[in-house]
């Protein structure tokens, strides 16, 4: 997977991921009061996942890559590099492992309200957040232990870092980015960038 590193205004890493499309699994129907409420909670994560946090969603992407790729800015060297990926994916495995329990408590005490008539809002909300912190911290977590991880220097990042704020003038790099590394949506991953 091809992972391209950006960096926020605060000099914060906003690292970028190889769009990577995934058949959808047949899933068993569910079996019991359990395999239902597993399912509900799978169905309500797919629903808000576009709204979440780029760095949650990044590391959740993480969790079946066998070998990353990193391009990174010429101005860096490769350790430099690595030493911020890693820190990056350290901070995420710490956030997301901290936010998981928080959010299976809340869910574990929801529980009790289930039975109330209407939308159960005081369970499934902190069960679907606590299953996308799983996700982002399993996936952390993986990255970290990966042994096959290259660092490479990319001239197109430094192009592009250095006019964030006026893509119109990079558009040509941003396009070559996007297909070089098969990047998806790299345009409207910037203008957040570009925001931060």
């Amino acid at each position: 997977m091809n992972v391209i590193q950006f960096e926020t205004s605060s000099c914060d890493l906003y690292p970028i991921l190889q769009h990577v499309v995934r058949e959808d699994r047949e899933i068993p129907a569910p079996r019991g009061f359990w395999g239902g409420l597993k399912e509900k909670i799978h169905t309500g994560y797919q629903k808000i996942k576009e709204r979440i946090n780029h760095e949650e969603a990044f590391c959740a992407s993480l969790r079946h890559a066998t070998h990353l790729r990193v391009f990174y800015r010429t101005s860096n060297t490769s350790e430099e590099a690595e030493k911020r990926f890693r820190q990056f994916l350290r901070l995420g495995y710490s956030k997301h492992s901290r936010w998981f329990w928080v959010d299976a408590v809340l869910a574990f005490f929801g529980i009790f309200l289930m039975f109330l008539p209407g939308p159960n809002i005081f369970f499934f909300y902190p069960a679907i957040r606590s299953f996308g912190h799983y996700q982002a911290r399993s996936g952390a977590r993986h990255a970290l232990g990966l042994s096959d991880i290259t660092f490479n220097p990319e001239p197109l990042v430094d192009e592009i870092q250095d006019h964030l704020h006026d893509l119109e003038s990079v558009d040509t790099a941003i396009q070559r980015l996007e297909t070089r590394y098969q990047v998806g949506n790299l345009r409207l991953l910037l203008l957040k960038l570009g925001e931060k």
